[in-house]
């Protein structure tokens, strides 16, 4: 499974619009999928499209949940 390296997340919350850029692109797959919606066309046959409005709303939430991220400390035992 990729990650998103610390010192991206770090920076993306300190207000780098790069760093920022680049979660949400990391993201853009999955938040696409959530926002499928489906409908049946004309003959019957089932379609599916990405919602733009959703997929702009889940790009917003990833935003605030960059600046909203807390960092904690490790423990005095931790070995990297």
């Amino acid at each position: 499974m990729k990650t998103i390296p610390y010192e991206i997340i770090k920076a993306a919350k300190e207000n780098d619009i790069e760093a920022a850029q680049s979660i949400v692109s990391f993201f853009e797959g999955y938040i696409a999928r959530r926002a499928l919606c489906s409908y049946s066309d004309d003959s019957g046959m089932e379609r599916q499209f990405v919602d733009e409005d959703l997929r702009y709303l889940g790009e917003i939430a990833l935003y605030a949940a960059i600046f909203q991220f807390q960092f904690k400390e490790p423990p005095d035992d931790f070995e990297p």
